[in-house]
């Protein structure tokens, strides 16, 4: 059983996809920043809230629980107390709810190696796309992937810590690890630093397998092509990198055409 952790979790799609495809699986942690997204996430994926221990705390209460988080209203900046001040006692208690019962760690830059369950065997990393799209681009998000970017789509490089923190003090490293992104994550403006990624990955122990699927070729009707990255960890076993490329060139999606 695929056991998960959707980090940069939003409404969860990749949770979606393995119940449409019936693939049995269970969701450890999510990990997103955004109140909109934590409310929305938990409501698709769980259903109405049911009674919990909020229901009788004061608002001051709720206040205090949520100011251990970085959260925010808008998935750009951090959400001051102030803002939480002003939103109404049931509003604080949906969201403390929301986020217990979805096991979100919320913010990946708080996120430890430590903190992710050593019995999570898929960890998936859908970071933010706005500084990779040539929309972005366009509208001066120049700064793209890299490491000093200090931008929503250099969070990639957060991923890369929490897995080398986890390596450094010898703790199971999750044996699947998927990228979805914008098909510009290897355009030329971004390729060195995508490449770079790569290789921490492949430095880490992991062997990468690289995807550009369009979503009309899997029964959706919409053109909507994006990058995958499934990265495989074989931890410098050669026969098992080589069992696993010749399933990715048996099996290449990039094949299907519809």
């Amino acid at each position: 059983m695929l056991k998960m952790v959707e980090t940069f979790s939003g409404i969860g799609a990749q949770e979606k996809a393995l119940r449409n495809a019936n693939i049995e699986h269970e969701i450890l942690n999510t990990a997103d920043w955004d109140v909109n997204a934590i409310l929305a996430y938990d409501y698709i994926h769980n259903g109405n809230p049911i009674s919990s221990i909020y229901d009788n705390m004061k608002k001051d209460e709720l206040l205090k629980i949520l100011s251990k988080y970085t959260l925010s209203f808008d998935g750009k900046k951090p959400a001051k107390l102030e803002m939480f001040e002003k939103q109404n006692i049931e509003f604080l208690r949906k969201l403390c709810f929301s986020i217990d019962r979805s096991k979100n760690l919320v913010s990946v830059t708080d996120i430890n190696g430590q903190d992710l369950p050593d019995d999570m065997n898929i960890l998936t990393y859908s970071f933010p796309c706005q500084d990779l799209s040539a929309a972005g681009y366009w509208h001066g998000n120049k700064g793209g992937i890299d490491r000093n970017a200090n931008n929503r789509s250099s969070m990639l490089w957060q991923i890369e810590r929490i897995l080398l923190e986890r390596k450094e003090q010898n703790l199971p490293m999750p044996r699947f690890l998927l990228m979805e992104n914008v098909r510009d994550i290897m355009a030329k403006r971004n390729l060195a630093n995508f490449d770079m990624w790569k290789q921490s990955l492949v430095d880490m122990g992991y062997s990468n397998y690289v995807l550009t699927l369009n979503a009309s070729n899997f029964g959706v009707p919409q053109k909507r092509v994006r990058a995958y990255m499934v990265s495989v960890y074989v931890n410098g076993d050669t026969q098992l990198k080589e069992i696993i490329d010749n399933f990715f060139e048996e099996n290449n999606l990039e094949n299907i055409k519809n």
